[in-house]
């Protein structure tokens, strides 16, 4: 592949990351690779690889002769990744917890209150809130210092993210995530484990609600 086509792919390629995680393109939808070549000025070349990429990293679903779509997570899938989820966020809070930096911390939580007490716009808030709960989650996996748990963590952080915006608890996660950030705060390690292992679950049985009630919450 020619330096320009690899180029092309990367950007089409991060376009539609963007837009299938956070359900621009609903799950299970269609799509059109014709619209995509107009819209993008590629050739059919580049959005095809940038598609096959998508399919090899769990999000997109290629059809036999019928094309592509939007991966549609059933709920063993949100199961499986919810629990590896865990599995390595609390290993890497374990890891990470006399290595994270307070300013940081502090950050997180200085945001997460201007977001619970802020009465924002609810596309504004579910934006924000999108990128602080992503900075929380992967502040633990960047100071956990085992470059095998980033690797690995960067390998499922598209379906993490997909399952991000499947959460449509903002508020209460917003609470949680405000008990995780007090008790590290106050150096708490056991209680800090146990506020993101209650968060952790109570994000897996919202968004399996979510998905069983059709996306109704």
């Amino acid at each position: 592949m020619s330096t320009n086509t690899n180029s092309l792919t990367n950007r089409v390629y991060s376009e539609l990351e963007k837009r299938i995680t956070n359900l621009e393109i609903p799950p299970g939808g269609r799509i059109n690779v014709s619209e995509l070549e107009e819209e993008f000025g590629v050739s059919r070349t580049p959005l095809r690889e940038a598609l096959n990429k998508l399919a090899s990293q769990g999000l997109v679903d290629i059809v036999g002769r019928v094309g592509y779509y939007a991966v549609e997570l059933q709920p063993q899938d949100i199961k499986e990744i919810c629990e590896m989820r865990e599995l390595l966020e609390t290993y890497a809070l374990h890891k990470s917890f006399d290595n994270l930096p307070s300013s940081k911390v502090d950050k997180l939580k200085q945001e997460s209150v201007r977001l619970k007490e802020g009465n924002l716009d609810p596309d504004v808030l579910r934006r924000r809130f999108d990128r602080t709960d992503e900075d929380l989650h992967t502040l633990f996996i960047t100071y956990a210092d085992n470059r095998h748990l980033q690797d690995f963590a960067q390998k499922i952080h598209n379906l993490i993210a997909l399952t991000r915006h499947l959460n449509e608890r903002i508020d209460t996660a917003l609470q949680e995530h405000l008990r995780i950030l007090d008790a590290i705060q106050a150096g708490d390690k056991r209680r800090s484990q146990q506020a993101l292992e209650e968060h952790l679950d109570n994000v897996r049985t919202q968004i399996l609600c979510t998905i069983s009630n059709g996306g109704d919450g």
